[in-house]
């Protein structure tokens, strides 16, 4: 009796562990092992500084920031593609509102879509090619000032 006890334990263990691994990906906790600086130059020419994580792989695309139940104020995803190409995003199990950043080949913010509203499934469009996307918490992008025409500085683009 003692040992199928403790084999159930283990059980029980193991499968929490392997909840808290999986679910854990999507924690402020995991995703600050991953940040890089970006700045945005504004059209009045200020420096917005933001810590984002990268998105580069189809996995990290798809999941985004889904999932996570807080953003911070300088805190955001920046999504990356290889060539421009009209981009569609939703915010289906999104919990939180953002604004999004569409950014093309040459670094410029042509579109931004402010106050995206949490886990709607409506699609939201880039209006126009881009190669960045930037995610940032909602009215952020309002309170920094970044409108169309800001630019995002390739200095900070790290590999």
């Amino acid at each position: 009796m003692k040992n199928q006890n403790r084999k159930l334990k283990f059980k029980f263990f193991l499968v929490f562990l392997g909840i808290f691994i999986y679910y854990g990906s999507f924690t402020s906790f995991a995703s600050s092992l991953n940040k890089n600086q970006i700045t945005i130059i504004t059209v009045e020419g200020h420096l917005e500084h933001l810590n984002v994580e990268y998105a580069r792989s189809e996995k990290e695309k798809s999941i985004g920031l889904m999932f996570r139940e807080e953003l911070d104020d300088d805190e955001g995803m920046l999504f990356i593609w290889d060539t421009d190409s009209l981009r569609q995003f939703w915010m289906k199990n999104t919990l939180i509102n953002l604004d999004i950043l569409f950014i093309n080949s040459e670094y410029q913010v042509v579109h931004i879509e402010e106050s995206a509203q949490k886990g709607s499934t409506s699609l939201i469009s880039s209006k126009f090619p881009v190669k960045f996307v930037l995610e940032i918490k909602a009215g952020q992008s309002r309170l920094r000032n970044i409108s169309p025409g800001a630019i995002l500085s390739v200095k900070n683009l790290s590999n």
